[in-house]
């Protein structure tokens, strides 16, 4: 459904100013192929098309069906799209209308993206990857796509994920959907819980993905995708119409290929923010280099003393910290035991505001997955099963862990960056590359740290920003990447910061497995 207009009709698009030391501004790009593809093309790229009548919201639409139909279900088949919005070409033909009479509503009007099946889609199933909940139709969008919506963006698909927003070790698989592959080694993970998000942008089947993130969901995607994922300070972005984990963790996200197409999408979830209007320079910025995440991988650490030359060569001022033991082992020693206390108590908030159809509740919900199991249904995780299945008998048991520990971790992070008077934290989002699927084996994965997610749970914790970006690729092409957690509300700076980077290292390249379906890009 078409949404209300936002006062913003202009064809011009905000990007990055971006200054790198002794080179001049980059020239802006066009296209003059007759017959446009929308492969690996930016926001903005894709938005000046239209307004050059170049392409349309219709055209891109079934350009990115035609992708989708390809790679997602065939080829490769990487099936990171787990339902298409049957509506997505009447809604592209409203935009393209509405452009010819009004012209365009901003730079998101008629960009089509992907939605990760827990969040709210008017007209689609809110299934959060779980088969037991196939027939859960939300009363409306949680407000996050509506907004985007709002804006002119067209919802093309929901995308797969790890079901019910918990991993597990089975990264990307769902009951629902099936297990999500990664397009640039088709035996590794796709990291998850926003699995299918990451892999479809990545494979350009959508231009942009809205994921949730409650311990590294979007940044992990994002990490081993070759993509920008941003999990803003939490608080920022509403998660109402989300279907919950923890809510002292959950936040949504974008998910994109360059940092200025995040920072179009994060304008729109968060208008007057500043997001896309700040100088985008590393040129006398101080920023810390952390070294508690090294030896897991040889490659990841040869690639994060890189990011330490590019930073230097750009103009950084760079420190090195270790930080305090309480930031090693968060999720074992806080995060669970918190999760396992607010998880069933959000989730029966969530459930009992869906359409009949759907369970009500938890224990409603776990009976469901139950029988689907014991009738043959595609098999949920085991171990997911059972932390529901715990949360539940347990429902009402005092957390051990007290919400003023998170507050404490809070003020440690505070106190690192005062006392070193630095602008980010920056460490390999991952300690080793993306580690083979659940259900198969890759000889070449190589992975000696015992957390190797340890690093995104700070982010978590404390509640501040963090963006990983790309900073290259191993031997086996396996994207890695690097975060950047910076300062509570400091969103806007960080994200200028990470796209002076990203823009200055240009580690960004698709998967071959998903390559152009027509025309030079």
């Amino acid at each position: 459904m078409i949404k209300d207009r936002l006062p913003t009709p202009s064809c011009t698009v905000k990007m990055f100013r971006y200054s790198r030391p002794g080179t001049p501004m980059p020239p802006a790009t066009s296209d003059a192929n007759i017959e446009f593809d929308p492969f690996e093309r930016s926001i903005a790229e894709l938005a000046s098309a239209m307004c050059a009548g170049q392409t349309s919201a219709h055209a891109l639409v079934t350009t990115y069906l035609e992708r989708i139909n390809a790679f997602d279900k065939n080829g490769p088949a990487i099936n990171a799209i787990s339902q298409l919005n049957p509506m997505a070409q009447e809604e592209a033909t409203a935009m393209d209308n509405e452009m010819r009479v009004h012209g365009p509503r901003g730079p998101l009007h008629g960009i089509p993206m992907v939605v990760k099946d827990n969040i709210d889609t008017e007209g689609m199933p809110t299934t959060a990857g779980c088969l037991a909940l196939k027939n859960a139709f939300p009363n409306a969008d949680a407000p996050c796509v509506a907004r985007l919506r709002a804006a002119g963006a067209i919802v093309l698909a929901k995308a797969n994920m790890s079901e019910l927003a918990a991993s597990n070790g089975w990264f990307g698989y769902s009951s629902a959907g099936g297990l999500t592959l990664n397009p640039y080694r088709l035996s590794r993970n796709a990291s998850g819980s926003s699995s299918g998000a990451g892999a479809a942008v990545a494979a350009s089947l959508a231009a942009f993905g809205l994921g949730t993130d409650s311990f590294g969901s979007v940044r992990g995607p994002a990490c081993v995708h070759a993509l920008v994922g941003f999990r803003p300070t939490h608080g920022l972005l509403d998660n109402t119409g989300v279907l919950p984990l923890a809510p002292s963790f959950d936040t949504v996200g974008p998910l994109a290929r360059s940092a200025s197409d995040v920072a179009i999408v994060m304008d729109v979830l968060a208008p007057g923010q500043g997001f896309g209007l700040q100088f985008a320079t590393l040129a006398g910025r101080t920023l810390a280099l952390v070294s508690d995440f090294a030896g897991g991988n040889p490659e990841i650490d040869a690639l994060f003393g890189e990011v330490a030359t590019s930073l230097k060569y750009a103009g950084a001022k760079l420190c090195h910290v270790r930080l305090p033991t309480a930031f090693l082992n968060l999720y074992a020693e806080l995060l669970g035991e918190v999760t396992r206390a607010q998880w069933v108590v959000a989730l029966d908030q969530y459930l009992m505001q869906s359409e009949a159809g759907g369970p009500q509740n938890s224990a409603e919900l776990l009976e469901r997955i139950e029988e689907d199991i014991d009738s043959g249904g595609r098999q949920t995780n085991p171990r997911t099963v059972d932390a529901l299945r715990r949360a539940i008998e347990t429902r009402g048991m005092a957390s051990e862990v007290e919400e003023a520990a998170l507050r404490r971790l809070r003020a440690l992070a505070d106190d690192i960056f005062n006392t070193y008077g630095v602008e980010a934290l920056i460490y390999p989002t991952q300690a080793c590359p993306a580690s083979p699927r659940f259900d198969q084996a890759d000889s070449s994965y190589q992975c000696l740290a015992l957390q190797p997610l340890a690093a995104m749970h700070i982010a978590s914790a404390t509640g501040l920003p963090e963006i990983s970006v790309p900073m290259g690729f191993t031997r086996s092409g396996v994207p890695a990447g690097v975060s950047w957690l910076g300062r509570a509300g400091a969103d806007a700076s960080l994200l200028a910061m990470t796209a002076a980077f990203e823009q200055f290292t240009q580690h960004r390249q698709p998967p071959k497995s998903t390559p152009a379906l027509r025309g030079q890009v």
